[in-house]
């Protein structure tokens, strides 16, 4: 007896509850859950049209972990489209875990435990109910309020959207709704640009990327909202799932042939733009098409077949592993353009000691090693692309051994004929040969490699000098016509040319709206050369302190410090590795054509010196701009950032040095001088007196309460800049700040100065 088939009509005849048996279990057949009343292990809600149910189902045929869900029904051919209710809460009682509604809050239970609630019962209704509604949404509703809706599962989605369902942030509620996938060792966030319409940010592994639904599939809702349309056609079943690097609209198909998701919407459209695109262990190959790496195949070829990738590829040979002791051998993957996503690193004395570590762990899947780094992948590798120059990754992949010893060298499967193959190599050899006797500028990934003597006619023997700071000179230029850039002369740069080189290809990835964009080097003997876009309204200081500028107006200053704070949060949080500036200032903050901020000089700390232990100990920053752990000799985190951005706010507010020989009513140090105001209440006195009182109250205080915030003494007090971001948009509140111990101390001494003077 089909049973869920046979639940699905006789839900459409009758409202009723029916009992249906299956086996030892009993399956609920409505879609309403009253007070008092429960599911557990296989018993399921089914919305009235018979689409939907909800239970706790296992991820994997025949899991052992189950979750609360919902998913269509009787979709047969294909892995069914999971819906799971907020974070996922883990069963493994499977047959002990009950659902029930009580004073209009749901609960799940397991051996007499609550391993979640929904938190919706504010004033503990006892007539509320909880529905299965035909879009697949479950809503508890206070029937005594005209069926109030109290709480829905749309409010709390996980990896995946309904449509009807909404992204975003709901003014009304204050609920700021996306979607999250955490797997294995890797996880992605979906969140709307509330900066953007139609705009979404995608974070992978703490990278963001930005994006923008189409018209089609999205309608605008006010407050920042985006809702998921309905299909066009009634009977298509579509939904918005957020994959490991990739969202998709997936529509059901069944021709006879294929049976599966067919994606009608992608993000990113193809492997060129983001090699997430391909899953894990595929590769984005030089023709944009994904491929298997050696010892895999497509784990679903009917996703395959139908233009979706992400589902990946899958061991041709299982991994021997048990209890940290396997047979497992490793092959080199020699052609991969940069390093897969989101690596451990480990310190280990020789590549042998990397490899041994990687074998010792069952989950390890990778590793690669350049001394005394080990670089180590669990559970997946994701965002592979194949290397398009010679400039290439090593790492070595771990496969199966099934009693065979592969080959060498493990190579991307393609499969090609091979007299194509060999006019291929044909033709990268003549490119190479022409590249090497051109004296045009070279491209070498993201970047355009020059020669010294293209840099020296660029800016003119170095004529226009922009400025000078601790790494070197910058001076302006002209390349490709009329294009003006910012060369930056390295001084002390120790690096080998290939090392340089790659280091130099990581920094020209990290793309950001508010980071100087890296557009290329150059590197012959010693010589070390950066080429940045140029700014043309110059650095930051130039128009806080110096005489004979414009007065920037309290709203461009407000986006000015939102600006810095974005592009450092990029840096610390968004990066596959965090970057620590080491020496945020006014200085280092370049203004484009419309003002809007661009941070300079990120990546030094790394560029400069391979160990970045050694250079986060040897590095310093400028004189008043450090935070204590500098001085102290700590260990230095993230957190020294946000101490310097706390500065250049005040900064940014007063517009002037926070030191110097200006007293600031009984004290010299401006931050002391604004903690004990902003403690006060009075902040309208803390603006820069050329704006003559003309700023906005609110946002000003807010500012001088992120800046407070900023500048605690110990960096655990202290915001992420995330956080930081969210303060000054005023997408969270602020408590009052403390003042910090080290200016109170400072306070204390300056009043025991007056007292004595006055005395």
């Amino acid at each position: 007896m089909n049973c869920r088939c046979s639940l699905s009509l006789f839900v459409i005849l009758i409202s009723c509850v029916v009992l249906v048996f299956d086996g030892s279990h009993v399956v609920v057949a409505t879609d309403t859950l009253l007070p008092g009343q429960s599911i557990s292990g296989s018993e399921i809600l089914v919305s009235k049209n018979g689409v939907f149910e909800l239970g706790f189902f296992s991820p994997d045929q025949g899991g052992i972990i189950h979750y609360l869900g919902i998913q269509y029904t009787n979709l047969i051919g294909s892995r069914p489209a999971k819906f799971w209710l907020g974070n996922k809460v883990h069963i493994t009682s499977f047959l002990n875990a009950t659902l029930y509604l009580a004073a209009g809050e749901l609960y799940i239970e397991e051996l007499g435990s609550v391993l979640w609630t929904s938190n919706s019962a504010t004033n503990g209704s006892a007539s509320a109910v909880a529905v299965l509604l035909d879009n697949g949404n479950f809503v508890v509703k206070d029937q005594t309020i005209h069926s109030k809706v109290i709480w829905q599962s749309f409010d709390h989605p996980a990896n995946a959207l309904l449509p009807g369902a909404r992204l975003g942030l709901d003014v009304a509620t204050g609920n700021n709704i996306s979607l999250t996938l955490y797997k294995s060792h890797h996880n992605c966030t979906l969140v709307v640009d509330q900066s953007r319409k139609m705009g979404f940010i995608m974070f992978i592994s703490g990278q963001g990327h930005l994006g923008t639904f189409p018209d089609w599939m999205v309608t605008y809702k006010e407050g920042s909202l985006v809702q998921l349309n309905y299909p066009e056609n009634a009977n298509d079943l579509e939904f918005m799932k957020l994959h490991m690097g990739q969202v998709s609209l997936l529509r059901w198909v069944n021709n006879g042939t294929i049976t599966g998701w067919k994606p009608l919407w992608s993000y990113p459209s193809s492997c060129k733009i983001s090699a997430f695109y391909c899953g894990a262990f595929s590769v984005c190959t030089s023709k944009g098409t994904c491929a298997c790496i050696d010892g895999f195949r497509p784990s679903d070829t009917n996703e395959w077949e139908l233009g979706h990738f992400v589902s990946g590829c899958s061991r041709i040979v299982p991994s021997d592993c048990e209890g940290g002791i396997s047979t497992d051998v490793f092959i080199l993957l020699d052609s991969l353009q940069g390093f897969p996503d989101n690596p451990r690193h480990i310190r280990e004395e020789t590549s042998e000691d990397c490899e041994a570590r990687c074998l010792s762990q069952c989950y390890c899947v990778a590793y690669s090693y350049d001394h005394p780094m080990c670089k180590i992948w669990y559970g997946q590798l994701l965002n592979l692309t194949s290397a398009n120059t010679t400039l290439h990754t090593e790492i070595y992949m771990r496969i199966g051994s099934n009693g065979k010893r592969p080959r060498q060298h493990g190579q991307l499967v393609i499969l090609v004929i091979g007299p194509i193959v060999a006019a291929l190599l044909v033709m990268l050899v003549l490119f190479w040969v022409y590249n090497r006797s051109s004296k045009q500028t070279k491209v070498e990934g993201f970047l355009s490699v020059y020669s010294y003597a293209q840099l020296k006619r660029a800016t003119r023997n170095f004529s226009d000098k922009l400025g000078e700071g601790g790494f070197g000179g910058v001076f302006k230029g002209t390349v490709a016509g009329p294009t003006a850039v910012a060369v930056k002369k390295l001084k002390g740069v120790g690096h080998r040319d290939k090392q340089f080189r790659a280091e130099v290809q990581t920094l020209g990835m990290i793309q950001h709206t508010n980071l100087v964009g890296l557009l290329g080097f150059c590197t012959e003997g010693t010589r070390r050369l950066l080429v940045y876009e140029y700014m043309p309204n110059g650095s930051l200081d130039s128009h806080l302190f110096s005489e004979g500028t414009s007065v920037l107006s309290w709203r461009l200053r407000r986006r000015i410090a939102i600006g810095i704070a974005k592009g450092l949060a990029y840096l610390h949080e968004e990066c596959r590795d965090c970057i620590i500036h080491c020496d945020i200032k006014p200085e280092n903050i370049l203004l484009d054509a419309e003002f809007y901020p661009k941070i300079a000089d990120f990546g030094m700390a790394k560029l400069l010196v391979r160990d970045i232990d050694a250079a986060l100990t040897s590095l310093r920053g400028t004189v008043g701009y450090l935070a204590p752990e500098w001085v102290y000799g700590q260990a230095i985190t993230h957190k020294a950032d946000v101490y310097s951005f706390g500065v250049v706010l005040f900064e940014l507010i007063s517009g002037r040095r926070t030191t110097g020989n200006m007293r600031f009513g009984n004290h010299r140090y401006f931050p002391l001088y604004a903690a004990a105001k902003v403690n006060e209440g009075d902040v309208l006195c803390l603006l820069d007196g050329r704006l003559g009182g003309d700023g906005n109250v609110k946002e000003l205080d807010v500012t001088c309460r992120v800046a407070c915030w900023c500048i605690q003494d110990e960096e655990i007090h202290r915001p992420s800049m995330g956080q930081v971001v969210r303060m000054l948009e005023g997408v969270v509140d602020i408590e009052l700040p403390p003042i910090p111990t080290s200016l109170q101390n400072i306070m204390d001494s300056d009043d025991s100065r007056i007292y004595s003077a006055e005395g």
